[in-house]
């Protein structure tokens, strides 16, 4: 083989190395991911109407349904630009819940000692700083996830830029991570399109302290549309105290709701207790109580008493059953329930949930 040859195939090398690097460093710089949950499972209740009982297979026993994608650019100098992509779907059906990013459709750049900035659609900050002392994690169903959600404004008149008090749309938002403290403010624009879809303005504010003590506030407050007039007002403060196996925490939310005319038609507070025990590293049994009350209407009370016990099965897959016994009072509705749709007024309801997760 000649020199020439030789030479030339040594540079074909050397340049097949070189783009070998760049590319290996490029893939190490951006990534896509994608990830959801699938849990079903088969829901009973008795007194779902007077005197009738029902069996459903359940969509989202502890965790909704959704698939997404997210990713992530390396920028340099500790910067990096990510985008989320979040849809939910029932499990049962097959069938799309909302607009197929109705979770989450966001970008934004992140930066580890100057937090991150995110525009699009998102979780409230509000509603995850109140998850960290939801005595349930704000499990898909028998949790505080509906305490929150029913008193931001959806039954008092929706405001399209708060999708049930958990989602902002048309939003910004800023979170900053120091030690164990996250503090983070969201808003959404009230655009104020006079051709299209509009939505109030919505302010949220989260901040949680993780430990052996937990703590957690939250604030979150929406606008009717095209108006600076406030349709409603959630706010939650929360401790938890992990000691070995066992984690207690306590919560307490307040919320107010406005009608057209400005007049406040309820003014709701639930209290929450659970504990946590984690009988061995895959098997946790919760035990939680709930009690919710209007106080502009005496006969509006709930009082919820919730068990389940989760299985992993994997680091992926999880067995749970969940048990509730729901006590309602003469006129209590929505806004005082921790039941996905509620149960019946003037009624003792009780619930079984038992499903499996599988998330990926």
């Amino acid at each position: 083989m000649s020199e020439m040859v030789k030479h030339s195939m040594q540079k074909k090398w050397v340049a097949m190395a070189a783009l070998a690097l760049v590319c290996g460093a490029a893939a190490a710089q951006s990534s896509v991911t994608v990830y959801g949950n699938v849990d079903l499972g088969l829901l009973w209740q008795n007194n779902a109407a007077p005197t009738v009982s029902t069996t459903q297979v359940y969509n989202g026993g502890i965790a909704p349904s959704i698939w997404g994608f997210r990713g992530s650019e390396d920028l340099g100098n500790g910067l990096k630009a990510n985008f989320n992509l979040e849809s939910h779907f029932s499990a049962d059906t097959g069938a799309s819940v909302g607009p197929l990013f109705r979770r989450q459709a966001n970008i934004g750049l992140s930066s580890a000692s100057l937090g991150t900035l995110t525009l699009g659609t998102m979780y409230s900050p509000a509603v995850l700083a109140f998850a960290a002392t939801d005595p349930r994690g704000l499990r898909e169903n028998f949790s505080g996830l509906y305490s929150w959600a029913y008193n931001s404004g959806v039954l008092a008149g929706p405001n399209t830029n708060s999708d049930v008090g958990v989602f902002l749309h048309n939003a910004i938002s800023y979170s900053n991570t120091v030690g164990p403290v996250n503090l983070a403010l969201g808003y959404s624009v009230a655009e104020n399109n006079p051709v299209g879809p509009t939505g109030g303005a919505v302010l949220a504010l989260g901040a949680s302290y993780a430990g052996p003590v937990s703590l957690s506030a939250a604030y979150q407050a929406t606008n009717r549309a095209n108006t600076s007039e406030r349709l409603s007002a959630v706010y939650s403060v929360g401790a938890g105290y992990t000691l070995g196996a066992l984690t207690g925490k306590l919560n307490y939310l307040r919320g107010t709701n406005k009608d057209a005319a400005g007049s406040e038609v309820s003014n709701v507070e639930v209290v929450g207790l659970g504990l946590d025990w984690k009988l061995a590293s895959n098997n946790t049994v919760i035990a939680a109580v709930y009690y919710g009350r209007d106080k502009n209407a005496d006969t509006n009370k709930t009082t919820s008493f919730i068990l389940s016990d989760e299985y992993a099965l994997s680091k992926r897959t999880t067995l749970y059953a969940t048990l509730a016994y729901v006590d309602a009072d003469a006129n209590a509705n929505l806004l005082t329930t921790i039941v996905a749709g509620g149960t019946s007024a003037n009624t003792n309801a009780t619930l079984l949930n038992v499903g499996i997760k599988h998330s990926f």
